[in-house]
C-alpha cells in the first residue's frame, strides 16, 4: 500500500516543482525611495529610502531613513527622521487597481529645533497596480505631527 502512495507522490511531484522554484526566486525584501512633507511645530521636508520585507500574503514591515530641511519662525535647520513601520496591506494580490494599506510603528525625529524624540505612528496608504519594475504609493501618516508622502517600491512578482 506505500508504494503505491510512493509512486503516485513521485508522479506527480514535477507537476508542483515550478511553484516551489518560482516561490523560492520571489524576493521578500524591496527597496524604496521616499519624499515626505511633515506639518508640525516645524515643517519639514525630506527625502529618504527604505527598505521593507514581506513577512507573509498581506503584512509587511518597513525600515526608512530620510533628512532633509526644517522651517520654523523664518530659520531652516537639518532634519533627520528614522522609521519602523508594520503594514497590513488589504489588497496584497494587486486585484484592484489602487490597494489599502493601514499600519503603524515608531518613528525618531530630530527636527533641528528640538531634541531628537521618539513618536508613536499611525499610517494610512493607497498603493498603485503592481507595474515592472517600480510601483508608487502615497501614505498619510499622524505622529510628530501630519506627515504627507509618496513612495516609489521595487515591484514584487504578484504581489503589493
Amino acid at each position: 500500500m506505500c508504494r503505491r502512495w510512493l509512486c503516485v507522490a513521485l508522479a506527480l511531484a514535477p507537476l508542483s516543482l515550478p511553484r516551489v522554484a518560482e516561490a523560492q526566486n520571489e524576493s521578500i525584501v524591496r527597496g524604496e525611495a521616499r519624499v515626505d512633507a511633515i506639518f508640525a511645530r516645524a515643517q519639514l521636508f525630506q527625502a529618504g529610502f527604505g527598505l521593507g520585507f514581506r513577512t507573509g500574503y498581506n503584512v509587511r514591515i518597513n525600515f526608512a531613513a530620510a533628512g532633509g530641511v526644517a522651517f520654523k519662525d523664518g530659520e531652516q535647520k537639518g532634519s533627520a527622521r528614522g522609521d519602523g513601520t508594520l503594514r497590513l496591506l488589504l489588497d496584497p494580490f494587486g486585484e484592484s487597481r489602487i490597494g489599502l494599506s493601514v499600519g503603524g510603528g515608531l518613528s525618531v525625529l530630530y527636527d533641528g529645533f528640538e531634541k531628537t524624540r521618539p513618536v508613536g505612528v499611525i499610517v494610512l496608504g493607497l498603493e498603485g497596480k503592481p507595474r515592472a519594475p517600480l510601483v508608487w504609493s502615497a501614505e498619510v501618516a499622524l505622529g510628530g505631527g501630519a506627515r504627507v508622502g509618496v513612495v516609489l517600491r521595487r515591484r514584487i512578482a504578484r504581489y503589493r
